[in-house]
């Protein structure tokens, strides 16, 4: 019985220790010296969730995909506080 109650205890310590640890997510300050970090790291969630819908890394323009690439990597940076230049 004494056993259980440890590995219990253990486990909850373990739960509680998990819900303190630091967020997954980067707060971002839009500057000059961060734009390539914020770009890599969209590039990145770009290639992520293009390989999770089964579409292709880089996909022809003239495709659907390569429209909704466009579009994801434009949200990611938006969130980042970045803006496009047009």
């Amino acid at each position: 019985m004494a056993t259980l109650r440890h590995a219990i205890l253990a486990g909850a310590t373990l739960l509680l220790a998990a819900c303190g640890s630091t967020p997954a997510y980067r707060e971002w300050t839009a500057t000059e010296t961060t734009a390539t970090a914020a770009y890599d790291e969209c590039i990145e969630q770009v290639d992520n969730t293009m390989r999770l819908r089964g579409y292709p890394y880089r996909p022809l323009p003239e495709t659907p995909q390569f429209r909704y690439r466009k579009e994801i990597f434009a949200l990611c940076m938006r969130r980042k506080g970045y803006t496009a230049d047009d």
